[in-house]
């Protein structure tokens, strides 16, 4: 009877700390569309993508968006008018429901990767998308899409895959909603959005300001054989930070990389963030995870710490500044309102 009480109590305990922060980043309903001057009468921006100059000759007036955090954050800066069709949200990738009726009217182009073919049929004039976030090698890049004459902005984030960073933090989403501003000349709509996300974030960290001691976090992704979780280019790793712990996978340089158990045994996690992406499902995730006979000594298994998160809160987006609260109130019960 006292296993069957604690195994409600994990899951009880998995499902609340994902769902109960009150901090859920504002969206703005459909109708609610941002104010824009007369784009023929604006001048070129230019603007840093991957550490390069482009320019943006024209505001774009159709646009196609890939992967469900992407697609929120250009919703989210109120842009639903300009989406001329979106691809990569899957099944197993939850939108937010406020922005459910925006999609509802917008062609879903592929639930897989980007395609040519569909994005030229939408006649877009405008790609958001990212490396291993829609653009691949081969397949779509940027400079193909030039070539047909339409332009393209790349998440920053996934920049690490040409260019070396030393880091990627929450300032990185913050970057692509104001260059987004930018290109589509509503800058003063999305610094007010950035401005309301810095100040959330600010909240969290000055009420961790002389915290003790930071926790040691796993990212669990997904695999059983070899771990796939979240190096020190992966979004989580800046919010484990933010939220006043410490990634035990921060020394691999990369953002979502294969670990090794071993390794998780030998750093003995605190807490595991489990992310509730493709199969099974977050408690089956939970479940894998307790019942491996190696991992029966790591503290987070001993003591059933597991904060779930989605796909779209663990990459970059507009969730990201809400789930920093929720990891933030889990690893320093009484210190974050």
């Amino acid at each position: 009877m006292k296993n069957i009480s604690t195994a409600v109590h994990v899951c009880l305990c998995a499902v609340l700390l994902a769902a109960c922060s009150p901090q859920q980043p504002p969206s703005p309903p459909a109708a609610a569309q941002t104010v824009r001057p007369d784009a023929a009468a604006l001048p070129p921006v230019t603007v840093e993508v991957c550490g390069q100059p482009v320019r943006y000759d024209t505001v774009p007036q159709r646009a196609v968006t890939h992967d469900v955090n992407i697609t929120e954050l250009f919703l989210y800066l109120g842009l639903g008018d300009r989406l001329a069709g979106y691809s990569g949200i899957s099944t197993r990738k939850e939108i937010d429901p406020a922005f459910r009726p925006l999609l509802d009217a917008v062609p879903n182009l592929s639930q897989q990767g980007m395609n040519i073919e569909t994005i030229v049929g939408v006649e877009a004039d405008f790609v958001f998308g990212g490396w291993s976030y829609g653009f691949r090698e081969g397949q779509v890049t940027p400079a193909m899409l030039a070539e047909l004459g339409i332009a393209s902005y790349i998440l920053t984030e996934s920049c690490i895959r040409k260019m070396a960073r030393d880091k990627v933090s929450l300032e990185d989403t913050f970057a692509d909603m104001l260059a987004i501003g930018r290109i589509f000349r509503i800058e003063a709509h999305a610094q007010e959005r950035v401005a309301q996300q810095r100040a959330e974030l600010h909240a969290v960290t000055t009420a961790l300001q002389g915290v003790q001691h930071r926790p040691r976090v796993f990212v669990y992704d997904s695999g059983t054989d070899a771990p796939t979780t979240s190096g020190r280019f992966g979004m989580p790793h800046a919010m484990i930070e933010a939220a006043g712990g410490d990634n035990i996978f921060a020394d691999i340089p990369n953002n979502w990389p294969k670990g090794n158990w071993e390794d998780v045994v030998a750093r003995n996690p605190e807490w595991i963030v489990v992310i509730d992406y493709d199969q099974p499902g977050p408690q089956g995730k939970i479940d894998f995870l307790l019942s491996k006979p190696e991992l029966s000594g790591v503290d987070a298994i001993r003591q059933r710490n597991f904060v779930v998160i989605t796909y779209a809160e663990a990459t970059p987006g507009p969730r990201n500044v809400a789930r920093v609260r929720t990891l933030a109130r889990a690893f320093h019960p009484g210190r974050v309102p």
